[in-house]
């Protein structure tokens, strides 16, 4: 009788985890970029974007207008849960935009982007032309 309720328990318990692993990996969350914005080396258009986090590769993002004429991939570091909203975290360095930060609510990890090589780049040209350390400017959205 022991036997069979810890083997009913553990299966139940895996039944669990496998459900939630499955919600996450399928996690997707909306935002409108009223801006044209950078992912790494892609450049994506102004729009209405999906943006899903892959749980089965160590932190995949992929980001695809509604249209599906644009889309991304990028890999990013996971960061613990905040208390913060559901938003996008863009650097605006000069007049262009690089998404940095997805947060898609208080209770997910974070997931922060790469700084890209353009970036970094445009950062030291804007830093040297200014004579001081300007940097970028943080844009923040937020998620429907």
């Amino acid at each position: 009788m022991k036997r069979n309720l810890i083997g009913i328990l553990s299966l139940v318990a895996i039944s669990l985890m496998l459900n939630a692993a499955g919600a996450y990996a399928q996690s997707m969350v909306k935002a409108n970029v009223p801006f044209d914005f950078k992912v790494g080396s892609a450049q994506l258009p102004a729009g209405s974007y999906e943006i899903k986090v892959d749980s089965a590769s160590a932190a995949a993002i992929m980001i695809q207008n509604d249209e599906g004429k644009a889309g991304a991939l990028s890999n990013a570091r996971r960061e613990p849960a905040r208390d913060t909203q559901a938003k996008l975290v863009f650097h605006k360095v000069g007049n262009q935009y690089f998404l940095a930060e997805i947060w898609r609510s208080s209770q997910a990890e974070g997931m922060i982007l790469p700084t890209s090589k353009q970036e970094k780049e445009l950062e030291k040209e804007m830093q040297a032309s200014n004579g001081h350390k300007g940097g970028y400017e943080e844009v923040v959205l937020a998620l429907n």
